[in-house]
């Protein structure tokens, strides 16, 4: 059974005082010149956050994924062909769209992947060491990728089943099949 570990940094003011140190060093900590920084089990995260509360140091959790890319949207055109033609889906509402008015997304939020140890692990289960990874990436409509923002539920489900054009397919047939039952319906009851 693999042991779960933390990604962590604490500052603050007291970190030049020997007894923090000293105790920083034995939870786990190194001293990287200007913060101490490491991977604590989770018991020894508990210890910290106790002590970081009782002597006014900061406790943040660092992303172990990395930091959102500035060539993020090339990762994606790189790995990602048109859906239909030389137009791209979008994920959560299925709007086609041609490359430029695309927003690459983030399915897992960069927000979210920095402060959630659980999500961290579930995203290394998928084989995405990298927040940027292109497993990562999805097309989105500039105003879904507005109102998803950092949010997470049914939009996760929504990426995940949007990102086979199969299913905006079978979606739209479905949609065609009920209207086409209204219409028989209608007919019938008004002949």
């Amino acid at each position: 059974m693999a042991i779960t570990t933390y990604p962590v940094l604490v500052s603050g003011p007291h970190l030049s005082e020997k007894s923090v140190q000293r105790r920083l060093t034995r939870l786990g900590l190194m001293d990287d010149g200007i913060d101490y920084s490491g991977q604590v089990t989770k018991r020894n995260f508990r210890k910290l956050k106790r002590y970081s509360e009782k002597n006014g140091l900061t406790l943040r959790l660092t992303n172990a994924l990395g930091r959102r890319r500035a060539d993020y949207r090339r990762r994606f055109f790189s790995g990602h062909k048109p859906d239909i033609g030389n137009r791209y889906i979008c994920v959560y509402c299925g709007k086609w769209m041609k490359r430029e008015k695309v927003t690459v997304d983030h399915l897992y939020p960069v927000g979210c992947a920095s402060r959630d140890v659980r999500l961290q692990k579930k995203l290394e289960r998928q084989g995405i060491r990298n927040i940027n990874d292109r497993r990562n990436l999805v097309a989105s409509c500039k105003s879904c990728n507005a109102r998803k923002a950092n949010q997470m539920g049914l939009w996760i489900l929504r990426g995940k089943l949007g990102r086979h054009p199969g299913f905006w397919f079978l979606l739209y047939m479905a949609g065609m099949a009920a209207i086409a039952g209204a219409g028989a319906y209608l007919y019938l009851l008004f002949v």
